[in-house]
């Protein structure tokens, strides 16, 4: 079956419509930013986890004034399928290629990654290296694994549990409240994990999420063999206060590429921020 785009209305900038792309059982949906109707280059930006996809267009100021920008939707985001199987990383990178070929445009070689996003723009950059000029990420996830995650998604016996968790979910909590009131976790990590586990959509749409992005995670000696292989390209941004993606993370891309720290905790997409990632002057 030939791929086909569907668009429907979406809340959000007003120079925004979101679309789908299907091909298959994959549904990829997105949005495109364009400066100029006439404009055919295009970066790529990838959101985080559990936001939506407009959050990318403040990185606009990161690029070059008629650059247009392609925002897809993560897997279980928005219109974009989630699986509880792993999503074939070539299929999805195809995907991207395939919706700028279909929109008239052309990739610019930049690619920009958020949070959950930076760590698939780490595994697109090392799969496929000599298509990318510029790899930015902004408090990347991928660089250092937790064991709770490691067992739940990278072992058989983990995702067997984690694909009926649903019904251990309110008794997770109550661990959680239990373990915090006795002061075993950290009050920013049983807010964190409250977050994912609260209510039962949020919780099938970290499952799928995890699932589905199993294999979008390159290993240190294959970001490092990258680097080295292709140097200038990879750049990286880290919040001082960022508990989420902690800026100790930013010792796996020792000797990758340049790495910049700013006075915030995960919000590197407020727009002082991005005005501190864009001006080389502010860069600390």
């Amino acid at each position: 079956m030939a791929p086909s785009i569907a668009d429907h209305p979406v809340e959000g900038p007003s120079e925004l419509k979101r679309k789908r792309f299907l091909q298959g059982d994959l549904v990829l949906e997105y949005a495109i930013w364009r400066p100029s109707p006439a404009g055919v280059h295009a970066a790529v930006a990838i959101h985080g986890f559990s936001r939506p996809l407009e959050d990318m267009m403040a990185v606009r100021p990161l690029l070059p004034a008629d650059a247009a920008v392609l925002m897809p939707h993560l897997a279980a985001h928005g219109q974009s399928s989630g699986h509880h199987r792993p999503l074939d990383p070539q299929l999805w990178y195809a995907a991207i290629d395939q919706i700028l070929e279909n929109e008239g445009l052309q990739f610019n070689g930049t690619l920009i990654g958020y949070s959950l996003g930076g760590r698939v723009a780490l595994s697109w950059w090392t799969d496929q290296p000599h298509r990318f000029d510029r790899v930015l990420v902004m408090a990347p996830d991928g660089l250092v694994k937790n064991p709770g995650y490691r067992f739940s998604v990278d072992t058989a016996i983990g995702r067997a549990w984690l694909n009926q968790s649903g019904r251990q979910r309110q008794s997770l909590v109550q661990l959680l409240h239990m373990l915090r009131s006795v002061r075993v976790l950290p009050a920013h990590f049983h807010q964190f994990s409250l977050f994912h586990l609260e209510t039962a959509s949020m919780w099938s749409m970290v499952i799928d999420c995890w699932i589905s992005l199993r294999k979008f995670w390159p290993s240190r000696r294959r970001i490092r063999r990258t680097a080295a292989a292709h140097p200038g390209v990879l750049e990286a941004h880290f919040g001082e206060r960022d508990k989420v993606i902690k800026p100790q993370n930013s010792k796996a891309l020792k000797g990758c590429g340049p790495v910049h720290f700013h006075p915030c905790g995960h919000g590197l997409l407020r727009p002082d921020i991005i005005q501190r990632i864009a001006s080389p002057s502010s860069k600390s």
